[in-house]
């Protein structure tokens, strides 16, 4: 089976993760967010971190079925992975067998460009500003001990750089 180029995205809400994935998205490519996930499992009506263990274990499942799909090329794993920690609990459950690259795609939008966008949101895609800047003051760029085989980073103009 052919190696797959994975790309983890990482930034705060409304740093531009899933645009700059849709905008890249070809008929080999597979977009897997936990967010989409996480909004096919909790209701309208329950808090956005009710069922937070069944959302990951369901997300890292979408990532290990895609890895053992021959067609897919490039995955895209979207979500806020803003630290070493929360970039490690996804990374350790990925099966790595089909992974021929893994790579990492940091957005490093400002804040104000980020709040901004988040309040064009709605529903339960709108995150509260409060966590909006506790993500954005959390967020680390990741470390050579992360062994990413490239790091690259997209500013608020969507231009990628790798680092």
């Amino acid at each position: 089976m052919k190696q797959k180029k994975v790309f983890i995205m990482c930034g705060p809400p409304g740093s531009g993760k899933s645009t700059w994935v849709r905008e890249r998205l070809t008929s080999n490519d597979e977009w897997i967010s936990r967010d989409n996930v996480r909004f096919s499992i909790v209701r309208e009506d329950e808090d956005y971190f009710s069922h937070e263990d069944d959302v990951f274990d369901t997300f890292i499942n979408y990532i290990n079925q895609t890895l053992e799909n021959p067609e897919i090329e490039y995955v895209f794993v979207d979500a806020t992975h803003i630290n070493y920690r929360s970039r490690h609990k996804t990374i350790s459950r990925i099966h790595m067998k089909n992974v021929g690259e893994l790579n990492c795609v940091c957005f490093v939008t400002p804040l104000a460009v980020c709040l901004d966008r988040n309040g064009k949101r709605s529903g339960r895609e709108r995150v509260p500003d409060a966590a909006v800047a506790n993500m954005f003051n959390s967020f680390n760029l990741p470390t050579e001990k992360e062994k990413f085989n490239h790091v690259f980073t997209v500013d608020q103009n969507g231009i990628t750089t790798e680092v």
